[in-house]
């Protein structure tokens, strides 16, 4: 009897432990080789759950096989990317960009990095995993750079013109410095008030007027709101403002029960550095450039690797 019970007993438990081991099996089975790479199931599973959260997307059987899809793609294209990197024997890469990536993410979901480690966890994801895709596409921008670097050539003509273009659009802004004067409309009405307000500027001011009568909190300021970029106003007040001179007041404009006048103090013509503006455009350009070299490489060894799906 009790040699029967020790027999029940282990077979119950090789039954657990080989089923056990069955499920991990089946979670870490290889579904597709890369070249010499495997991706695994379980490879398959995080990466849709990245899609996921990054894209905000739920998961549900109407997008399923598409975010499958998306998900064998990125995985097929970061193992390509990794055979590269490891053949090329790539280990730098701009740590600065990397934090960029992991901030604009956790920041995306309203979450601290702390939080952001636990919520993954909760959805038994790992941060180390993560951070180790995102290196994968760092040092293959390194990889490119430092194949390609010396064979970026940009077309001087086109970059002259885009900064003569972007001087231009900086050369049509305007900054206007402005002040107000903000009263609640009275109970005698608008003119009532407008007329008490004009007489009380040609009195003493405007800046005397802001203090006195208006009720927004730049009046203890003469009512000065400082240098404001013209797109940056409102368009409702630019209309009533863009034809003044300095000096000159516009009509009241009225908002919400409330009566606005606006004086403009001064205007200026928007600053620029020439040379930041240069440098900007030429990086810009190289970037270009450089994604161009990426696409090409990549397609290249796209063609050349052998992916097989088991």
């Amino acid at each position: 009897m009790k040699n029967n019970l020790i027999k029940k007993v282990f077979i119950i438990f090789f039954l657990f432990f080989y089923s056990e081991n069955l499920i991990a099996e089946v979670k870490n089975s290889i579904i597709i080789t890369v070249g010499n790479q495997p991706i695994t199931r379980h490879d398959l599973i995080k990466e849709i759950k990245y899609i996921s959260i990054f894209s905000n997307i739920e998961i549900n059987e109407s997008n399923n096989e598409k975010i499958k899809n998306l998900a064998i793609q990125s995985l097929v294209r970061r193992a390509i990317k990794s055979n590269e990197i490891e053949r090329l024997k790539i280990t730098e890469y701009n740590a600065a960009d990397l934090e960029k990536q992991i901030s604009r993410i956790y920041n995306n979901l309203n979450l601290t990095r702390e939080n952001f480690k636990i919520f993954l966890k909760q959805k038994n994801l790992n941060f180390e995993d993560l951070i180790k895709n995102f290196e994968t596409d760092l040092k293959w921008n390194t990889a490119i750079f430092k194949l390609y670097k010396n064979k970026i050539s940009l077309n001087t003509i086109e970059i002259e013109n885009k900064i003569n273009t972007e001087v231009e659009k900086l050369k049509e802004n305007k900054s206007l410095l402005l002040a107000e004067i903000q009263v609640n409309i009275s109970s005698e009405g608008l003119e009532y008030t407008s007329n008490k307000v004009l007489k009380k500027i040609k009195e003493i001011g405007f800046d005397k007027t802001a203090n006195e009568l208006s009720i927004s909190s730049s009046a203890a300021n003469g009512g000065r709101l400082g240098w404001i970029n013209e797109n940056k106003i409102s368009k409702q007040i630019y209309q009533n403002i863009n034809t003044l001179k300095k000096g000159e007041i516009s009509n009241p404009i009225s908002m919400d029960g409330i009566l606005i006048f606006i004086k403009i103090i001064d205007e200026r013509n928007v600053a620029y550095n020439l040379e930041v503006i240069k440098k900007n455009i030429v990086n810009e350009e190289k970037m270009k450039k450089l994604e161009m070299f990426s696409n090409s490489h990549y397609s290249d060894l796209e063609k050349r690797t052998k992916v097989k799906f088991l």
